[in-house]
């Protein structure tokens, strides 16, 4: 607007009364499944710059904050959150509507509106991104084989089977030490939670009941989608 007051022309620059708010959260750190450690990094976009004082803080649905890292007089603001101990979910989201908290403001000094989309829902972290945390190792439930029961002689083939409580991919080839002081050798299985074993009796063998050697007899690299190292202890 624009007034005359004698011979002297005046211009009012209109008033900013308008609040930023949250117009989306996702994350540049790529979909898949993360351990102990890894770090993932969550933008939150607002619907104009806003400058930060202090540091904010997300609360995600691990109960744990990421903690602002980078933006501040843009309109979109960076947090990081390193994966701890004991963090699991399928889909990481934030904890509510009120989890971002902190001061922000436009450079009109309005409070930005700190609330966030329903969990879940379009513009939700979940919504964009899929990301798994997952900071347990997978631990083997079970040993068995496909092998009947029986008698077997030098050169017949003994298959075993190794269970662990979540699919592993194999690196390598894994060894499972049998009582006989023999390996079975990894043969299938990378990929799923079941690892099959292949031995071909020696001549020598001698066992009324074939077992694996120890509780330590298993070795090899195995990691499940998270890059966490199986437990091997049978």
């Amino acid at each position: 607007r624009a007034f005359v007051y004698g011979m002297t022309y005046f211009e009012i620059g209109s008033a900013d009364n308008t609040a930023p708010n949250i117009t989306n959260v996702t994350a540049t750190t790529a979909d898949g499944s993360y351990k102990e450690g890894d770090t993932i990094t969550i933008t939150v976009t607002f619907s104009e710059a806003v400058d930060v004082t202090g540091i904010p803080k997300l609360t995600l649905g691990t109960g744990n904050d990421a903690t602002y890292f980078s933006g501040t007089g843009t309109n979109e603001l960076t947090f990081k959150y390193t994966v701890v101990d004991g963090d699991t979910t399928d889909d990481l989201d934030y904890n509510a509507i009120g989890s971002l908290s902190g001061t922000l403001k436009d450079t009109a000094l309005n409070n930005a509106t700190l609330t966030l989309v329903t969990p879940g829902t379009s513009g939700s972290l979940a919504a964009n991104k899929t990301l798994v945390l997952d900071t347990t190792a997978p631990t083997i439930n079970n040993v068995t084989a496909t092998t009947a029961d029986g008698s077997y002689k030098a050169g017949d083939t003994i298959t075993i089977t190794v269970t662990l409580s979540e699919a592993v991919d194999v690196t390598g080839t894994p060894k499972l030490t049998l009582g006989t002081g023999n390996d079975a050798t990894y043969f299938s299985g990378s990929g799923s939670d079941t690892l099959t074993f292949k031995y071909r009796v020696k001549a020598g063998d001698t066992t009324s009941d074939l077992d694996y050697d120890t509780k330590r007899s298993l070795s090899g690299t195995l990691k499940d989608t998270a890059l966490n190292n199986a437990t091997l202890t049978l």
